[in-house]
Formats: structure tokens, sequence, C-alpha cells
């Protein structure tokens, strides 16, 4: 073989492997764009996640306040109806006075005997 053809062999090997490179380098910027995409998709959805995030716990710190409130007036009921509950026995304890030193029974209570 000439050294012609040896640099003529050696210049189509190496055409051959610059062709192969060139393949490589546009499959991996293929790949680094797609990443690329992705990245800035998470990013998107990550930021729309904590806006998510951010308005749960703006509803949850409402939802507290609100439930606060309803806590101190269920208190605030639950005083009133035990006055009302007490007002109720001391009527009752007051009739039962009055009907036992009257010496009459209560229309219920005749029925029954």
């Amino acid at each position: 073989m000439s050294e012609i053809e040896e640099l003529r062999r050696r210049l189509e090997a190496l055409e051959a492997r610059v062709d192969e490179v060139a393949a490589q380098q546009a499959t991996t910027r293929n790949l680094a764009l797609d990443s690329d995409r992705d990245v800035a998709a998470l990013q998107e959805q990550r930021q729309a996640d904590m806006r998510l995030i951010r308005a749960v716990r703006d509803t949850q710190l409402e939802h507290g306040k609100t439930l606060e409130a309803h806590t101190r007036t269920l208190a605030e009921h639950g005083k009133l109806l035990g006055a009302l509950v007490s007002g109720q026995v001391a009527m009752m304890e007051q009739l039962q006075a009055i009907t036992d030193h009257l010496g009459s029974t209560p229309p219920d209570e005749s029925s029954e005997a």
C-alpha cells in the first residue's frame, strides 16, 4: 500500500469518526435541551405547588380562627344553658314546695295514683 493510499484510508476513518462524534454531539445537545425543558417544567410545577401550599395554609389559618370563635360561642352557650337548667330546677323545686304546702298533687301524678 502506498503512502497516499494509507493517508486516504486514515482520512476516511477520521472523517467517519468525526461524523460519529458529530452525531453523538447532536444527540447530547438534544438531551440537554430536553433536560432543560424538563427542569423548567418541574420548576413551574414546584412554584404552583408552593402557591397551593400557601393557599391551603391561609385557609387553615382562617378555619382555625373560625373554630376558635365557634369554641368560644359554644362555651358561652354552655354557660347559658347551665344557667337555664339551674333556673328550671329551682322553679321546679319551688313549684314542688308550693304543691307540697297546698297538699295537692300535680295533674300527672293524680292520674297515676
